[in-house]
This record gives C-alpha cells, structure tokens and sequence, in this order.
C-alpha cells in the first residue's frame, strides 16, 4: 500500500526544469569489485535521509507543478551490461514517478555508477553533497556499519531562503540585467533534432581532462596572478568562443551561475536549497589577453555580488517565464562551474577512476524548448586533481563541439607553458 502527500508546488525558480524534465548525472568510474547489494542498501538509507530523492512530480490545478512524497514506493538501482561511457544506458526517466535514479552500466572491469537527480530538487553543489553521502553510506554497507543518517527536510526554493534573509526583488538597471535565456539555464539539455537516435537516452559528450600535473600549475598561475580557476576557464571559454563563432569580443554575452550558498547571511547547507543560484553574466569591452580578461571576470563578479545584482538574478524568473524562452542570442555563452568535487569514501577493494557528468531531459511537446547556446552545454568539474571541461550536444554535433572543447583547452595549455 502506498500514500502520496503533496509538499509544496514548485517556485519558478524549480518550476521551469519540470517544464524540460531535465536530470543531471553524475557519474563515477569504479574499478574492483563492486557490491551491488552494498550499493542498493546506500541508496536506499540516502532515499530514507533526502526524501525529496524518492519523492515524484505532479501537474497541480493552478498550473506548474508540486512535490509530492510516496510513502512506499524506493527507485530502484538499474543495472545494464554495456557501454560505460553511456552513463544512463537506455534507461527511462519519468518525472511522474521519481526524482533520483542510479545507474550502473558494466563493461568487464569497467564500471560506471551514475546518480541522477531532477533539476527542480537539486543543483549540482547539492546533488554532489548527496553523492558523497552515498558512497560514505556504500562504505559503511560493505563494512557491515550502521547506515542510518540524518532525515534532512524537504530543500527550500531559492525565493524562500533569499526572503528569509531579507532580500527582496528589486528593479534591475536594464544595462546591467542578464539576459532573459541566460536566467533559464543551469545547465540546458541540448534540443532534440528529427535526425537523432534517441539523444535523451543516449546523449553525446565532447571533453578535455586535464592532468594533475596540468591542473596543478593553472592553480599555481592563478595563485601568483590573483584570479581564480573559474576565472582562467572563463577567459578561455570566452576568447575561444569570438575565435570560433566569427564574433567580436563585444558581441559576447557570458554568463555562468554562483553558488549563494557561502554568499548570504546565515549561510545556507549544501542539501537545504534546491538551485540556490544566482547568475554572473560578463560582456568583454573589448581585446585583452587571457590573464587580463580573467582578472576582468574576477572582478565583475566581486562587484555583482557586492551590489547584490547576483542575488536578484532568480528573483526575475518568473519575469523571464512570462515573457517566453526566447532563442538565445548569436554571442550568447553559457558555462556552469562544480568546481571541486567532494572527496569520495570507498572500501579498500573498490578505486574510483573519473567523474563524468551527463544530462537526460523528458521534455513536455507541448511546451516550447529552449535552444542552448552554442550547441551545448558546458560543465566544469575538478575531480582527483584533475580539472575537467564537458560539453553535451547532439550526436550530430560531436565534431563541432569537440573543436569547441580543444579551443579551450588549447588557450589554457598556452597559458601554463
């Protein structure tokens, strides 16, 4: 017997990844011996400690969407033989009847264990908090230890937290504003074409993983020249992408979302928000060098959260939402940070071996979807000392984008030679 209670609608800032049904994954690569019935075990305590994972989505009366918790109803853990570097598989994914899923695709000795959590729930900074506890919760499980964890409540909007803590939506000067299909995307899932193979379930990536020796000396060159990685990337990202679309560098409108998390008063946890997001956009005034248009970016994002235009980003949501999801502009650019990944516990007997990150949507047809910018959307992440640049595209666009994953690389590799 099951019951189903409803939680709370979805705020516009949750509301607008239901109307793409987008998933985020991420994934590990294992190798040695990996315990499914460990593994199933932790999920299930990290469904019984994040009930919002278990949880499902419904159309409410008014419009949008609720969260709505099944009492009696666990995801299960899918397990598939095959690729691993198709994280997902073939698998399925319904809104409708749960938030989170984990994949296992094997291969021989090469495994991949990917988490999927729906976007409306959970950011990445609060998905990768829920990944760490799921491999501390394996661990334990193959140690035959106590699995029961914290019941964390149900996470809170972006809208709720920011007005708890006093900030409230104010009229942005137009000039400073970010545009509208910026607001919209953290991250997009690429839009179906009438010529791919089922891209939802199978979707392509282009990457460049740096190695640790690479990822190091970035590090190194941003401590001695006072920027940030994020900072270093994005001034790649950005020269890359006037190189490569033809544009001039003022043409280009980069955008990236911040974690608010660390940047209110009191702070907020890891797993209490959803998307606790605001979003730094950038508009190069003109030709610099690397170094320079990295400071350039540090700086524009000190001064957007020293004025708080940052934190009023996911207030005009429903703004945005009203006025429709227009086609992104020719210069538009849009790059989402994880920054570190949190370290992972693991039995003696199991080696993990890469992150990887993926998206999965179910779009509505009768909701009109957004084209992403340039193609694809681009993920960063650092995992094992190793900095990672992913962009997730149509099939079709692999060659492309791969192109567009060398550039950047290839400016940063000057950067540190």
């Amino acid at each position: 017997m099951t019951t189903s209670t409803v939680v709370r609608p979805l705020a516009p800032s949750e509301q607008m990844f239901a109307m793409i049904g987008v998933y985020v994954g991420y994934a590990v690569g294992v190798s040695g011996r990996l315990d499914l019935g460990a593994l199933s075990a932790a999920y299930e305590a990290v469904l019984r400690a994040y009930p919002v994972l278990a949880a499902r989505l419904e159309p409410s009366a008014h419009g949008g969407h609720a969260i709505v918790s099944s009492t009696g109803i666990t995801p299960d853990i899918v397990v598939v033989d095959g690729d691993p570097d198709r994280l997902v598989g073939d698998q399925k994914f319904d809104q409708g009847t749960a938030l989170s899923a984990v994949c296992v695709v094997r291969d021989g000795d090469r495994t991949s264990v990917t988490l999927l959590t729906h976007h409306s729930i959970a950011d990445g900074y609060h998905s990768l908090a829920v990944l760490a506890e799921l491999w501390s919760c394996y661990t334990d499980a193959v140690r035959g230890l106590s699995l029961e964890r914290e019941v964390r409540p149900y996470p809170f909007p972006v809208e709720e937290l920011l007005a708890e803590r006093g900030i409230e939506k104010i009229a942005l000067p137009v000039p400073d504003a970010p545009p509208p299909a910026a607001e919209a995307t953290e991250p997009v899932a690429p839009a179906p074409t009438a010529d791919e193979d089922d891209w939802q379930q199978a979707p392509s990536s282009s990457r460049c993983r740096f190695s640790e020796a690479e990822t190091a000396a970035l590090v190194d060159l941003g401590h001695r020249e006072g920027v940030t990685i994020n900072g270093l990337v994005s001034a790649a990202v950005v020269l890359s992408e006037a190189e490569l679309r033809g544009l001039p560098l003022t043409d280009i409108v980069y955008t990236y979302p911040v974690d608010l998390r660390t940047r209110v008063t009191p702070q907020v946890g890891k797993t209490d928000g959803t998307n606790l997001l605001g979003f730094a956009t950038y508009i190069p005034t003109g030709p610099v060098e690397l170094l320079d248009m990295a400071r350039s970016i540090c700086e524009s994002l000190r001064v957007g959260l020293e004025t708080g235009a940052v934190h009023q980003t996911p207030l005009h949501i429903p703004d945005m939402m009203a006025a429709g999801a227009p086609a992104p502009a020719p210069g538009m650019v849009i790059v989402t940070n994880w920054g570190r990944v949190p370290e992972l516990r693991s039995p003696k007997d199991l080696r993990f071996t890469d992150f990887r990150s993926t998206l999965v949507a179910t779009p509505n047809p009768d909701v009109p979807q957004p084209t992403p910018p340039g193609g694809g959307a681009c993920i960063l992440s650092t995992f094992d000392g190793r900095l990672s640049i992913e962009v997730h595209h149509a099939k079709s666009a692999a060659a492309q984008q791969q192109r567009r994953v060398d550039a950047f690389a290839a400016k940063l590799r000057d950067a540190i030679s």
